[in-house]
C-alpha cells in the first residue's frame, strides 16, 4: 500500500502517541501539515509538550503551537483546541519566534474556552509537583496540573475572561484561599496579562463551530496530539500521568470532535525500544527501578553522560554534536549490562527531553502495552526509531509478563501489578543501517520478522516505518 491508497477517502487524521510520549509524533504531524491539511489543531496539553517544527531550514521546538503555523502563508489553519491549557507569556514568545522568521500566523485560531494557565499554577507546581525523587511525579513544573485542577473544579479562568476585566478579577479573588501560601493581588495579574491578551484577542474564536465549519466545507482536518496514551489522565499508569486525556478521544474532543469522526488514527510506537519521561513504573526498562532512581537525580543530561563516558562532542550554536555511532556508543547498547545499555541507547537515539532537557528512560518495547493502545486508540500503527539501532546485535520485543509465578498478556495500570511484573521476551538479530532503505521489502529480514510478529500480538496493523529524522525517510508499507 502506498500513500495514496492510505489517505483515499480521509478527510481526518489524527496523530497521537501508544507509549509515554516522545516517540516521534512532530516528524508526521509536519508531514501531514505541510503535504496534506488544510486545518492542523490541537486539543489537549499546554506548554509541557515539545515538538520540532523546521521553518525557514531553521529547527524551531513549540511547545503551543502545532506544526502546521508554517503554511499559514498557504491558507492553512491552525487551532488551540479547547482542551488545552495556554500559558499566555509562552504563547507570546512562540508568536515572536514566528515574527523573526518572518513566518505569518494570519489564520491562527485560540479557543475562547481554552483555560489559563495563571501564575499562582506556575509557582504552585514549582513547588509540591516537580520534583521526582521520594515517588514524586516529577512535572514540567509549567503549571499544567493545577491550571486543569481549577478547570475540573469550576474555579478556572478561561481565554474568554480575559475581556472581561471585572469577571476576571472575580474569579482570582475566589482563588485566594485555595492558594494561600501565595500572596495574590488580582489587579498586579491583570495587569501582567493585558499585553498578552491584546495580542491574541484578534485570533480568539468559538473553534469548536469553526471546525464543525470546516467539516461541513470538507476540508482536510490534522490532530496533532500531545503527550502519550500511558500519560492520559484516563488512561494511562495513573497517578504518573498528565492532567488531560491524550488518548484519541481526549484529542478529538479537546478540538470539538468526536473520535468516531476520525477517518485515519496514527498511533505512533517507538520501536524496538521505548521510553518514559518521569517517575511511574516501565517493566521493560533497562537496569529496572536503578535507572528510574538515576533518572530522577540532576546531572544526567546529555552532556553530563557524553562526558562520563568519554564520548567526544563539541558545541555547535548552542547544540550538542557528536557521532551517535561512535564506536564507545555502539560497545555500550551491545553491553551484557542493562544498566549501561539503557544509556547507550538514549546516547544513540538522543533520548533527552525537548521541554525539560531530563533523560529519558529506555527500555524493549512493550507488545503488552501496544496491545492496550491498539484496543483504545486503533489499529493503525506508526514505528519509529529502528535506525536509532543500527549497530546493535541483538534487540527483544517483550510478548507478556510473568506475574505471581504465571505468564499473562493483558495490561493493567496498576502500579503494583507493573512494579511486580517481569518481562517475556523474544530476541531477534541486530542489523545495519536502514535509513536508506524506502521500501518495506528491503528491510532487515530480521526486523520485518519482527513487525509482523508484533501485529500478531497487538492485533495492530503497522503503516509506516519511519527509518530517520527527515521526511523523506519513511516507509509507507
Amino acid at each position: 500500500m502506498g500513500l495514496d491508497d492510505l489517505l483515499k477517502g480521509v478527510q481526518t487524521i489524527a496523530v497521537i502517541c501508544n507509549q509515554w510520549g516522545d516517540t516521534g509524533k512532530g516528524k508526521f504531524s509536519d508531514y501531514f501539515a505541510s503535504q496534506w491539511a488544510d486545518v492542523t489543531a490541537r486539543g489537549t496539553g499546554g506548554n509541557n509538550a515539545g515538538h520540532t517544527v523546521v521553518v525557514n531550514r531553521k529547527e524551531k521546538i513549540f511547545h503551543l503551537i502545532p506544526a502546521g503555523i508554517s503554511n499559514d502563508s498557504n491558507g492553512q489553519f491552525t487551532i488551540l483546541g479547547n482542551g488545552m491549557v495556554i500559558d499566555l507569556p509562552v504563547l507570546s514568545h512562540e508568536l515572536d519566534e514566528l515574527d523573526s522568521e518572518e513566518i505569518t500566523y494570519n489564520n491562527l485560531l485560540i479557543s475562547k474556552d481554552a483555560s489559563i494557565i495563571m501564575p499562582y499554577h506556575v509557582n504552585r507546581d514549582k513547588v509540591k509537583h516537580q520534583s521526582q525523587k521520594d515517588g514524586g511525579i516529577g512535572s514540567t513544573g509549567r503549571g499544567i496540573g493545577p491550571s486543569y485542577t481549577d478547570k475540573v473544579a469550576r474555579r478556572g479562568i478561561i481565554i474568554e475572561d480575559l475581556f472581561d476585566r471585572d469577571r476576571l478579577s472575580r474569579k482570582i479573588e475566589k482563588v485566594r484561599e485555595v492558594y494561600s501560601e501565595q500572596t495574590i493581588n488580582a489587579d498586579e495579574i491583570i495587569d501582567s496579562l493585558m499585553p498578552f491578551a491584546n495580542r491574541i484577542k484578534p485570533f480568539v474564536r468559538d473553534t469548536v463551530s469553526e471546525m464543525h465549519r470546516f467539516m461541513r466545507e470538507g476540508k482536510k482536518v490534522l490532530l496533532e496530539g500531545a503527550q502519550g496514551l500511558l500519560l492520559s489522565i484516563e488512561h494511562g499508569t495513573y497517578p504518573y500521568v498528565t492532567s488531560s486525556d491524550c488518548s484519541l478521544n481526549g484529542t478529538a474532543s479537546g478540538v470539538g470532535l468526536s473520535a468516531k469522526m476520525i477517518d485515519l488514527p496514527l498511533g505512533i510506537v517507538k520501536f524496538p525500544f521505548m521510553t518514559r519521561v518521569g517517575a511511574g513504573p516501565f517493566p521493560t526498562e533497562f537496569g529496572g527501578r536503578s535507572s528510574e532512581s538515576y533518572c530522577a537525580e540532576e546531572g544526567h543530561t546529555n552532556s553530563d553522560e557524553l562526558k562520563h563516558y568519554g564520548i567526544t562532542h563539541r558545541i555547535v550554536n548552542g547544540k550538542i554534536r557528536y557521532d551517535r555511532n561512535d564506536p564507545k556508543i555502539i560497545e555500550m547498547i551491545n553491553s551484557g549490562d542493562e544498566f549501561t545499555q539503557g544509556i547507550g541507547i538514549r546516547l544513540t537515539a538522543g533520548e533527552y527531553g525537548a521541554t525539560t532537557g531530563r533523560p529519558r528512560r529506555t527500555g524493549w518495547t512493550d507488545g503488552v502495552v501496544a496491545r492496550y493502545a491498539v484496543g483504545i486508540n486503533g489499529p493503525l500503527l506508526v514505528l519509529t526509531k529502528p535506525d536509532s539501532l543500527a549497530g546493535a546485535k541483538e534487540f527483544k520485543l517483550g510478548y507478556g509478563y510473568k506475574f505471581e509465578g504465571r505468564v499473562v498478556d493483558a495490561f493493567s495500570k496498576s502500579e503494583g501489578f507493573l512494579r511486580n511484573v517481569t518481562p517475556q521476551y523474544q530476541s531477534y538479530e541486530g542489523y545495519g543501517d536502514i535509513s536508506k532503505v524506502r521500501h518495506y521489502d528491503n528491510l532487515p529480514s530480521s526486523l520485518r520478522q519482527a513487525i509482523e510478529d508484533f501485529e500478531s500480538f497487538t492485533g495492530g496493523r503497522v503503516a509506516i516505518v519511519s527509518v530517520g529524522a527527515d521526511r523523506e525517510e519513511t516507509v509507507v508499507r
